[in-house]
């Protein structure tokens, strides 16, 4: 059985000058839609009947209230802001899931389409971990990634001139929970990217490339240029 993860723990910083009092994905794209409305209606055009587990911690009550009525959604809520990759391992526990356990996490922040289906399905490559990987012309926000023959070799940290390359877009398929092993006794915060990083020489991670839309709503001006792609 896979779980899906969405993280949707941060604070949205960066967002705050035009987003107030709301956790960044539950920013507006439209009258009544949010943006994490578009992120859980993308992952049930693949798995329309699946559990999804919104992974919390700022403002989590307003996350709550909005999907309250929805019986397949359930919040797992911080008791401490613990990071992307402490909100898995925390959700992990919290489910008691057992090392076999195959899981997809997304962003609660970022749009991209990839093919959820392909990337959890693709039996043709053998891999422990599959990481989302876009193409961007200017990647400066954003660590670039290293890829050789398919398999993610490096993460490169943030680089103002680092253009055309292809950035972690922030989308995981796990094939079992073996990275976290050594991570489910803590109790701490650290990111997904720090620890996949130091297991690369333990683990075979793979590069799903992915060359269309790619939008991280983290500064206003991508929330904005979101507003406009839902818009048309």
């Amino acid at each position: 059985m896979m779980k899906i993860f969405i993280l949707a723990g941060g604070f949205g910083t960066r967002l705050k000058s035009v987003v107030k009092e709301l956790p960044k994905p539950m920013a507006p794209i439209t009258k009544d839609k949010a943006f994490l409305d578009f992120q859980i209606e993308f992952i049930r055009d693949y798995f329309p009947q699946a559990e999804i587990y919104l992974l919390t911690y700022y403002l989590s009550e307003v996350i709550e209230k909005h999907y309250k009525n929805d019986s397949k959604i359930h919040i797992i809520k911080e008791k401490i802001p613990l990071g992307t990759g402490g909100s898995i391992v925390n959700a992990i526990k919290h489910l008691n899931l057992p090392i076999e356990t195959k899981l997809l996490v997304l962003n609660g922040d970022t749009y991209i389409k990839p093919n959820l289906y392909d990337l959890v399905h693709n039996n043709n490559i053998t891999y422990d971990i599959a990481i989302v990987a876009s193409f961007q012309e200017n990647c400066e926000r954003f660590g670039s990634l290293n890829i050789k023959n398919g398999r993610i070799i490096e993460f490169k940290e943030k680089d103002k001139n680092c253009k055309k390359s292809y950035i972690n877009a922030g989308c995981y398929f796990f094939n079992n929970l073996s990275i976290f092993q050594d991570s489910l006794s803590d109790n701490v915060n650290f990111a997904i990217e720090k620890l996949i990083d130091d297991k690369l020489k333990d683990f075979n991670i793979y590069a799903y490339l992915y060359n269309d839309i790619f939008i991280d709503i983290g500064i206003p001006e991508d929330y904005y240029k979101m507003i406009k792609h839902i818009g048309g």
